[in-house]
C-alpha cells in the first residue's frame, strides 16, 4: 500500500469510526436515557460536522477517498447539511468573522427569541414569561436554546418552545442519510447495533428569561452578546467532560476526536474574548489570563495544535509528509503532526484544560 492510498484509508477509517459513534450515541439514547430528548440542543453540532466533513470526503475527487456512486446520492442531504455546517462554525470556528460580528449575531438572535417568547400573554402575567431554556446535568449547564439555535440556523419566528425543540431534534435526523452513508461508504460487514449504557446521563431543564438570568453572570459590564457566548462555551466545555465519556465505550479515537476540536474551538473564542476585554480587570479575567497563558492551553493553541485540530476534523489528508499507522490510535496522526506528543499526552492536555476552563467559566465571579 503506497503512501497516499494509506492516507485515502486513514480517512475511511476516521470517517467510519466519527459515524458509528454518532449512530452509537442516537440508537442507544433511544433505549434508556436523557439524551433522547435533548441531543440535538447540545450534540446536534457534532453531528452536523460529522456528517458535512464525511460527505465532503465522499465527494472527493481523490480515488483513494471519494467514492462516486456514494456520493452520487447525497445531492438532497448535503445542501441541508451543509447549510447547517455553516451555522454551526460560525461561532467558535471562522476566522472570516470578527468577534465584533459575532457579537451583533448573537444579539440579533437573542432579539429573536425575546419577540418570539414574551409579550404573548395579559400583560399583568408577563412577569412570568421566558425566553431561554437551559439544559443541566446535575448543576452544570450543557446547553441553552438561544445560542443552539443560532449555530444551527433554526428560525423561531412565531414559533413555540415546543416546536424548537422539534426543529432541533430534526437536525439529527437532517444528518442521517450522510451518516448511513457515510458507514456504507467503508464497506464494513456486519455494523454492529447500538450498545451504549448511556443510563447515567440524566439532564434536566429550566426557563428563564434571558436578560435576568444573564444579570449576574460574568462581569457587570459585559454586554448580554457576550455572556450568551460565554454560555455557550460553557455548555460546550461541560458537555465535553461530562457526556462525550459516557459515549466513548468502543469510540475511543471518535471521542478524543470530538473533546479536542471542542476545546480548541473553545479556547480560540475565549483567547478573542480576553483580547477584546482585557485580562487583569477583575478576579475572573485575570484566572482567565493565567489559564491562557498555561503551558498546556499553548500546546493546544499553538500552529502544530492546530494542525492536530485540523486532521481531527477533515478526514482528506493531502500533505505528502502525513503517513499514517492505521494500527495506532487516531491513526498515529497526532505524532506525525505534533512531534514529541502522544495520543495519551494530548488526551491528558484536553482532559485537564476542558476541566479548568469549565470550572472557571462555570464559577466566575461577577
Amino acid at each position: 500500500m503506497d503512501a497516499e492510498e494509506l492516507r485515502g484509508w486513514a480517512a475511511r477509517k476516521m470517517m467510519y469510526e466519527d459515524a458509528r459513534w454518532v449512530y452509537d450515541i442516537v440508537g442507544s439514547a433511544g433505549v434508556s436515557s436523557d439524551l433522547t430528548a435533548f441531543a440535538g440542543l447540545f450534540l446536534s453540532h457534532q453531528f452536523v460536522r460529522v456528517a458535512y466533513e464525511g460527505a465532503t470526503a465522499l465527494r472527493s475527487s481523490n480515488p483513494h477517498v471519494g467514492i462516486p456512486e456514494f456520493a452520487a446520492g447525497l445531492s438532497d442531504q448535503y445542501a441541508a447539511v451543509s447549510a447547517r455546517y455553516r451555522h454551526a462554525t460560525k461561532l467558535l470556528d471562522d476566522n472570516s468573522k470578527t468577534l465584533t460580528e459575532v457579537l451583533a449575531e448573537l444579539r440579533a438572535e437573542i432579539e429573536l427569541h425575546r419577540q418570539a417568547f414574551t409579550g404573548k400573554t395579559r400583560r399583568w402575567l408577563r412577569w412570568a414569561e421566558t425566553d431561554l431554556g437551559l439544559y443541566l446535568h446535575g448543576d452544570d449547564l450543557l446547553g441553552a436554546t438561544v445560542p443552539a439555535s443560532f449555530r444551527l440556523g433554526l428560525d423561531v419566528g412565531g414559533q413555540t418552545k415546543h416546536k424548537t425543540g422539534e426543529d432541533l431534534s430534526a437536525v439529527t435526523e437532517e444528518c442521517g442519510g450522510t451518516l448511513a452513508y457515510m458507514c456504507g461508504a467503508t464497506f464494513v460487514p456486519d455494523d454492529p447495533a447500538p450498545a451504549l449504557d448511556l443510563r447515567t446521563v440524566r439532564i434536566r431543564s429550566r426557563d428563564c428569561r434571558t436578560d435576568r438570568y444573564l444579570a449576574g453572570k460574568f462581569e457587570a459590564k459585559f454586554p448580554l452578546e457576550l455572556k450568551m457566548l460565554l454560555l455557550l462555551i460553557e455548555g460546550d466545555l461541560n458537555t465535553s467532560r461530562l457526556i462525550l465519556p459516557a459515549t466513548s465505550s468502543g469510540h475511543r479515537d471518535a471521542v478524543l476526536r470530538a473533546q479536542t476540536v471542542t476545546l480548541i474551538h473553545s479556547l480560540t473564542a475565549l483567547q478573542r474574548i480576553a483580547s477584546m476585554t482585557g485580562t487583569t480587570s477583575s478576579p475572573g479575567l485575570i484566572r482567565l489570563g493565567e489559564l491562557l497563558d498555561s503551558p498546556p492551553v499553548s500546546r493546544l493553541t499553538s500552529p502544530m495544535g492546530l494542525l492536530v485540530r485540523n486532521r481531527f476534523v477533515h478526514y482528506e489528508m493531502n500533505d505528502p509528509r502525513i503517513l499514517p499507522d492505521l494500527t495506532k490510535p487516531l491513526c498515529g496522526l497526532v505524532q506525525q503532526v505534533f512531534p514529541g506528543q502522544t495520543w495519551q499526552s494530548l488526551s491528558r492536555d484536553v482532559t485537564d484544560v476542558t476541566e479548568r476552563a469549565a470550572n472557571l467559566i462555570s464559577h466566575w465571579s461577577p
